[in-house]
């Protein structure tokens, strides 16, 4: 059907005398939406190669992207790239990853493959995994192909049956020896490294002899027998590889051939020989990469020069790639022309990457869309979902700790902040921040900063403390309040609290005593603050007090831990937090106050509430508890006045955040998914399907126009068509009805 004729068989619509108008009743049963996907992997990497033009990690880790990936994963690089599982994975680490025969290997600490035996070697066929005839007795690091076959090092001493002295070979049949293997080490004997070098085999790890010679270390194999390497290293050999035509070998030695070389060596055919002083600890991964030599690991000194965990050599010296990784890097790979790491670090060049990240010749990338890491506070300013967080990407756009969503797409607001940001109000038409940050948009705003709509602008000189937390915010009486662990605000004393009338900062009356205030919310026109306090000028309050703008005043005797959150639902003030009695009443870590006496309601959360909010009528409660009520509620609950109930699965970790924007309830936090939905870091709760989708297909178009008119003239017969959708889909011009004046509305959302 062509849009002219779509249209005017709506327009002619206008013409029809409609008996009655159908009202609205329903609505939509809300759920969790599709989020996006996390970037990175959910725990360590520990081997990384390219298989069938696609990226593959190995490692200790259950999700890749927010999508069940076990031990492994598969990165396909599209237009947004994707991680996905391989089959159901393995049932434990994945250490060494090859591809021989055009199947990809992997190896490690697993036993079974897909659910299918496979003891510590598995192949994967491009549908599912096979195991190698018996597998192996023990765990295997290594792999490598040699002269046709493939090769295995490890801890193990049998393979199928076949004694195997920690270094094996597959024929594609059957498993054989080579030689008489490693020993001479003692119990913890193995291989951690395998490589092939001027047509020989080279094996590295925890081992003094091979074949019976003595081999400190690190052998060669020339397919009959071992034979030292001019008498090996002092320690470990964790990794080898080939460049510039010299074997290179890295790990925890610190003499080589009888000389110092500082964990990294390169081997001429001849001699050991330095690349410049080395690491200062261990070199954990090796490739080449862009004609220079890319070593990894836990070190963060490379000749002498700061190279944090990753380093590159020219061939006269040592040189960092930007700032490098927070932590230890394990893996080293070329993929697309792209350098790939993996390891147990979450931030590469101080961008947030999870586990493993991407170097493009310039900076580091992350793999994955989405929001890259937790978000913590959320507000609505000009009609936009406010979030701020740790992340500094949401899907393509950078973000720099917060973003402004339209409904639509993400967007940043001005250059972002340094650090994160941790909490958001709206004061006089401008989006308050405040959190661990000192730069704002370029400008030093420290830890508090506004937003005018165009650019950031500081609040006075900030404020400060020695390690100063901000993450409270509220306004009252006209002014912004600011709560947290800091010591002056603008530079005038204000012990944890501290009020902003537009031009300057001044104490809430007298100072906390204790540690830091972490909620703030206005209940009967008083300012209500919660934390971990236990007084505030000099008036006892346990954990939460309240200040009607001359004095503070304890809520009956307070509560027995940390409140984190506060809110306001049913004319009550809510608590929420770590505590389990409010006024000597056993209240679970969520409480209210009806301006007299606390209450539970019903019997509480198993562990702590974060957040607090109200949706559709019904109190929302996040945090980090499992069940509330009793009832199973992962992360997320619903008070109705009576009972809990779950948000459907709830989340897989903490709800740090909630709000209510475009009439969907709005969750933040550090989970990464949501109803069993990859949804990262933050998550939506409303109609699957929106205004127009009188299908109920996903989108709006011209298939809708028969249930469009189904729905204005005939309310039960489309309810009977259409049992998954909502008669409220054809209310455009949201006043409650679907009648003729919904027309014009529904011809414009489907021809525009």
């Amino acid at each position: 059907m062509s849009a002219k004729i779509a249209t005017r068989r709506i327009v002619a619509l206008g013409g029809l005398t409609l008996a009655a108008a159908v009202t609205a009743r329903a609505e939509c049963p809300p759920e969790w939406l599709p989020g996006a996907a996390t970037s990175g992997i959910g725990g360590i990497v520990y081997a990384v190669t390219v298989y069938d033009g696609e990226l593959i990690a190995g490692g200790n880790f259950t999700t890749a992207g927010g999508v069940p990936c076990n031990r492994i994963a598969r990165w396909d690089a599209g237009a947004p790239g994707q991680w996905h599982p391989l089959g159901g994975g393995l049932d434990q680490e994945v250490y060494a990853l090859t591809i021989y025969n055009d199947e990809l290997i992997a190896a490690g600490n697993f036993f079974t493959a897909d659910g299918e035996l496979a003891a510590f070697v598995a192949r994967w066929d491009g549908t599912q995994w096979h195991a190698l005839g018996g597998g192996l007795n023990n765990r295997v690091y290594a792999l490598t192909v040699y002269n046709g076959e493939l090769i295995a090092g490890g801890g193990f001493t049998r393979a199928s049956g076949v004694a195997c002295y920690y270094v094996a070979r597959w024929d594609g049949a059957q498993w054989q020896p080579l030689g008489d293997g490693m020993g001479g080490s003692g119990y913890d004997t193995e291989v951690h490294a395998l490589t092939v070098y001027d047509g020989e085999l080279i094996a590295g790890g925890h081992f003094t002899t091979a074949g019976g010679v003595e081999c400190n270390y690190i052998a060669r194999w020339d397919g009959t027998q071992w034979q030292s390497l001019s008498g090996g290293m002092n320690d470990d050999v964790s990794t080898l590889t080939v460049y510039d035509a010299e074997l290179i070998a890295g790990g925890s030695f610190t003499s080589a051939g009888g000389e110092t070389r500082r964990r990294i060596a390169r081997w001429d055919g001849t001699s050991w020989q330095s690349l410049d002083s080395g690491m200062n600890d261990e070199v954990s991964a090796l490739t080449s990469y862009n004609g220079e030599l890319i070593a990894g690991g836990r070190f963060d000194d490379a000749g002498g020069v700061e190279c944090e965990h990753i380093a590159r050599w020219d061939g006269a010296q040592w040189q960092p790639l930007s700032s490098g990784m927070n932590t230890s890097v394990y893996a080293l790979t070329v993929s697309n022309g792209e350098l790939i790491a993996g390891g147990a670090f979450w931030t590469a060049g101080g961008a947030w990457c999870s586990h493993v990240a991407r170097w493009d010749g310039t900076q580091w990338r992350l793999l994955g869309s989405g929001m890259n890491s937790w978000a913590r506070a959320l507000t609505v300013y000009s009609d936009e979902l406010i979030v701020g967080g740790a992340f500094n990407r949401v899907g393509d756009v950078e973000c720099n700790r917060i973003a402004r969503w339209d409904g639509t797409q993400w967007q940043p607001l001005g250059g972002g902040m340094n650090d994160s940001v941790y909490a958001l109000t709206v004061y006089n038409d401008e989006l308050i921040a405040a959190g661990n940050f000192t730069i704002a948009g370029g400008v030093e705003c420290n830890h508090i900063a506004r937003w005018d709509g165009t650019q950031w602008q500081p609040l006075g000189s900030g404020i400060a403390a020695d390690n100063p937390y901000v993450p409270a915010l509220t306004v009252y009486n006209d002014e912004v309040i600011a709560g947290g662990g800091f010591d002056t605000a603008g530079g005038v004393e204000c012990i944890d609290l501290a009020r902003w009338d537009g031009t300057q900062w001044q104490p809430v009356g007298g100072a906390v005593t204790g540690n830091p205030v972490y909620s703030l919310t206005v209940y009967n026109g008083e300012l209500i603050a919660g934390g971990d306090f236990s007084a505030v000028d000099g008036v006892e309050c346990n954990r939460i007090a309240r200040w009607d703008g001359t004095q503070w005043r304890p809520l009956g005797s307070g509560v027995n831990s940390i409140v984190y959150s506060l809110g306001v639902y049913d004319g009550k003030l809510i608590a929420g937090g770590w505590f389990n009695t409010a006024g000597g009443v056993t209240c679970n870590h969520i409480a209210r106050w009806d301006g007299n006496l606390w209450q539970p309601l019903g019997s509480g959360t198993d562990l702590r509430v974060t957040a607090l909010g109200v949706y559709d009528g019904e109190l929302i409660a996040g945090g980090h508890f499992s069940t509330a009520g009793g009832v199973a509620c992962n992360y997320i609950a619903r008070w109705d006045g009576t009972e809990w109930r779950p948000l459907d699965s709830g989340m897989n970790d903490t709800v740090s955040e909630v709000t209510v924007y475009n009439g969907e309830l709005i969750a933040g936090g550090s989970f990464t998914t949501a109803g069993g939905q990859v949804s990262a870091y933050w998550a939506r709760w409303g109609c699957p399907f929106g205004a127009g989708d009188l299908n109920c297909d996903g989108s709006v178009d011209f298939f809708d126009i028969d249930p469009f008119v189904l729905a204005l003239m005939d309310e039960d017969g489309y309810e009977a068509a259409y049992p998954d959708c909502d008669i409220t889909l054809a209310d455009l011009n949201d006043d409650g009805e679907v009648d003729f004046f919904d027309i014009d509305p529904f011809v414009e959302l489907i021809t525009q």
